[in-house]
């Protein structure tokens, strides 16, 4: 059992080293130059070492968004666009931006960099396209096929979750300088009332905009 135990710590070990000098690697020279050797030698293992536990570098990365992933996939599927302008109209976060926001930002070193122009160019798309393949789900159980309407679910759906991840990619480069709130009821107002309109209204008054603000001070 102790024997077991030291086994597993070794490779939750090695495993977090190697992780480690993925990153720093990738925003130093970027993933598309790593080899693993360059890994091996960061991480200070042998190429045996790594085999065991990665086919390659692509592997790697796929096994630490799989990871991920799976915590957005659990969180998302609380993601219901029909409910975002209950919490706008109050000037609250909606909780289940919150808490994805929250999860998001306990994998904020390996989002940082792999956001980056120098990280993982698939990264961003494909979070886009799980969040809004969670959010149609909402739609087509609640809205009927209504080819009257202005803006298709598609078309919605790419604008929504481009414009999050966008913000999303924003926050890191920044270094996560507001908290999980503020972003959170950022995005819950530019959801809910677009962004020309969210960035108009005053601060601590959601129900006010900034002509009227201008009218007051005149």
């Amino acid at each position: 059992m102790e024997h077991e135990l030291k086994k597993d710590r070794r490779k939750i070990r090695t495993k977090k080293l190697i992780r480690q000098a993925l990153l720093e690697l990738t925003a130093e020279k970027g993933l598309s130059k790593i080899s693993v050797m360059d890994l091996a030698e960061r991480a200070e293992i042998n190429r045996g070492t790594f085999y065991l536990h990665y086919k390659d570098v692509a592997d790697l990365v796929d096994q630490l968004k799989k990871e991920i992933f799976e915590g957005i996939k659990i969180l998302s599927v609380e993601l219901n666009p029909l409910e975002v302008g209950h919490y706008a109209e109050r000037g609250e976060p909606y909780p289940a931006i919150l808490k994805l926001l929250e999860y998001l930002l306990s994998h904020a070193d390996y989002l940082r960099i792999m956001l980056s122009p120098n990280g993982d160019l698939q990264l961003p798309i494909q979070i886009k396209e799980l969040i809004a393949e969670r959010m149609l789900q909402h739609f087509e159980t609640i809205m009927p096929d209504d080819p009257a309407v202005v803006i298709p679910w598609d078309y919605f759906l790419a604008f929504t979750s481009s414009a999050s991840i966008g913000l999303l990619t924003h926050w890191m480069e920044q270094g996560n300088d507001l908290s999980t709130r503020e972003v959170a009821l950022m995005i819950t107002q530019i959801n809910s009332r677009g962004p020309l309109e969210t960035l108009m209204r005053r601060v601590g008054n959601p129900h006010s905009n900034g002509r009227e603000k201008a009218q007051n001070e005149e």
